[in-house]
């Protein structure tokens, strides 16, 4: 059995520049195409690509609903779906290539696709409970603050609640980033890992829990003040790490100036935060669940459009399907709330809103 066919491997190279450079595809969202068309090859004993046509498609897909993950459980809807999708798009791009015009079956990719039933079970998701106000403070005030580790720690949790930015964008925030004077943060494309590496002005939004703008300056004092950063320096900076000579066993020693790599450092602050009050583990991201349902609470709509903004949205209608949505019991005290609010309006007799208006008139 062939594990390697060069004429393949020409065309997937091609593809792949077509994505990054043509398309502007994230590398990662690359390498996850790259690994879904081997897989394709895998099942097909690294047939030439040219043999692709509708029986291979759908035995393809078949194969694909049976194949099991590494703990033995079959594959999700969600992981078929975005394969097949992945394999799709590429055998559309090969049908109008020069060298595979007219010799691979471009018919043959509708047979990519799952039933519709299974597209709409694979989109949909497990309502995940965002945190209350309350749940916020209550973990943010049991964080400690002695060492300059847990200082961070907590500055990158009242953080979050200040801002709601992306924890990825989180991590790649240097120090000239923040304004304090004008209490805002510059997400420069440039430089910060942002959706889309669009550029947001975002401000403090300090009005649902006062205590985190507190914090988050004072941890801007400290590293300006005590431990001198820099404008390029991380805004929160990776732990040090050394390896102790007593116990030959690396530790914690303080802070470098190093980014972390990634984001998986800040969700295991925010689990252990969570955990130390005995909350369940809220991830970073439905932080902005939290805020925009304060949002939607206490805001005009002029105001609300601002804080959509605020978050990277080009429409307000983006945060509301995305963070707005009310849970059962959100649902049931709204509705029943209908008109609370103006009782007393509706109670006054019609004659003297009538007799009101008409004084109006007059002055």
């Amino acid at each position: 059995m062939p594990e390697f066919n060069p004429i393949n491997e020409t065309i997937k190279k091609q593809y792949e520049e077509a994505l990054l450079h043509g398309r502007g595809r994230d590398p990662k969202t690359v390498r996850t195409v790259w690994s879904n068309i081997n897989l394709f090859e895998n099942f097909t004993h690294h047939l030439g690509f040219k043999t692709f046509d509708a029986e291979q498609a759908k035995s393809f897909k078949r194969w694909l609903e049976k194949r099991k993950n590494q703990d033995g459980e079959l594959l999700s809807v969600s992981t078929v779906r975005s394969t097949l999708k992945n394999i799709r798009e590429f055998f559309e791009w090969l049908a109008i290539h020069p060298q595979y015009m007219r010799k691979v079956d471009g018919r043959a990719v509708q047979y990519l696709r799952l039933s519709n039933n299974a597209n709409r079970s694979a989109r949909a998701s497990k309502e995940k409970t965002p945190p209350s106000l309350d749940e916020l403070k209550l973990a943010l005030e049991a964080m400690p603050f002695k060492t300059d580790i847990e200082k961070r720690d907590r500055a990158i949790f009242a953080f979050m609640i200040l801002t709601c930015v992306r924890d990825d964008a989180l991590v790649s925030l240097k120090r000239k980033h923040i304004d304090i004077d004008k209490k805002s943060v510059w997400q420069d494309p440039k430089i910060v890992r942002t959706k889309n590496r669009k550029g947001i002005s975002t401000y403090f939004v300090s009005q649902p829990l006062p205590i985190a703008e507190t914090i988050f300056i004072d941890w801007i004092n400290h590293i300006d003040k005590k431990l001198n950063f820099k404008p390029n320096d991380p805004l929160f900076p990776k732990t040090r790490v050394e390896t102790s000579a007593e116990t030959m066993a690396f530790e914690a020693v303080g802070l470098s100036q190093e980014h972390w790599a990634n984001a998986q450092p800040v969700r295991d602050i925010f689990k252990k935060a969570f955990l130390a009050v005995g909350l369940p583990y809220f991830n970073p991201h439905l932080f902005r669940n939290s805020i925009i349902k304060w949002g939607l609470k206490n805001l005009n709509q002029y105001e609300f459009k601002a804080l959509s903004q605020n978050i990277g949205h080009e429409h307000a209608m983006t945060t509301y399907n995305s963070y707005a949505k009310l849970s059962e019991d959100e649902q049931r005290e709204a509705i029943f709330g209908i008109g609370e609010s103006n009782r007393d309006l509706q109670s006054i007799p019609m004659e003297t809103l009538l007799a009101e208006i008409g004084k109006r008139a007059v002055k």
